[in-house]
């Protein structure tokens, strides 16, 4: 075979194999975040259920607040709005259930996504994608912490509304369980900003990986 016919035929194979290659890195690429795409809409959900729990904390809120303008006398209005109040807190509390799995439902998909980008030959993106994983698993710990806290404020709330449901009520004690409540919820509060700052740092990161190599 002619010299040139071999080198043009040479070159032709070396263009084909980088071709093939750089197809399957784009193949990957796309593998990556069509499974980004499936934490995105899962966390969708994840949201929506937070939305419901806020407002069932101030639907119960307005109930806890009802009680005491009640007067002394108003005996039944006072019982009656007190298992209201109940009601919604174990609304809220089957809901907070429900949030929780929704979020380590994502997790699973988190690892598969983690496994999928070990693969991945660009080093930047697959640095970034993990950057990004790294940061889930940390606000995930934190909500953990949160939901711990908030659980223990709920069965402190759960109890002080048992107490005003019944016939009499004695408000030293509704006053003492009060101050417990209001020293766990300042915890729940500090650790709700904290996931909020590690929801704006995903939410920027997933952001990044969508503008830089999504195509």
């Amino acid at each position: 075979m002619h010299k040139k016919t071999l080198r043009v035929l040479m070159g032709l194979m070396l263009f084909f194999i980088i071709c093939s290659a750089c197809e399957s890195q784009q193949k990957h690429k796309n593998l990556l975040f069509n499974q980004l795409n499936k934490i995105t809409k899962m966390e969708k959900k994840f949201v929506k259920a937070g939305e419901h729990i806020q407002e069932l904390e101030i639907k119960e809120l307005e109930s806890y607040e009802k009680i005491f303008s009640f007067k002394i006398s108003d005996v039944t209005k006072r019982q009656e709005t007190a298992k209201n109040a109940i009601n919604l807190l174990k609304e809220r509390r089957g809901r907070i259930e429900n949030e929780s799995k929704l979020i380590h439902d994502i997790d699973i998909k988190i690892e598969e996504l983690q496994t999928i980008n070990i693969e991945t030959k660009d080093e930047k993106f697959r640095e970034q994608v993990n950057q990004f994983v790294q940061t889930w698993k940390k606000r995930t710990e934190l909500y953990d912490r949160l939901n711990k806290k908030y659980k223990e404020a709920i069965e402190i709330d759960l109890s002080i509304y048992k107490l005003l449901s019944q016939q009499k009520v004695d408000l030293k004690n509704v006053k003492s369980m009060t101050k417990n409540t209001n020293t766990v919820y300042k915890d729940v509060i500090k650790l709700n900003d904290k996931l909020n700052l590690y929801t704006r740092k995903l939410n920027n990161e997933r952001k990044m990986l969508y503008e830089k190599y999504a195509k």
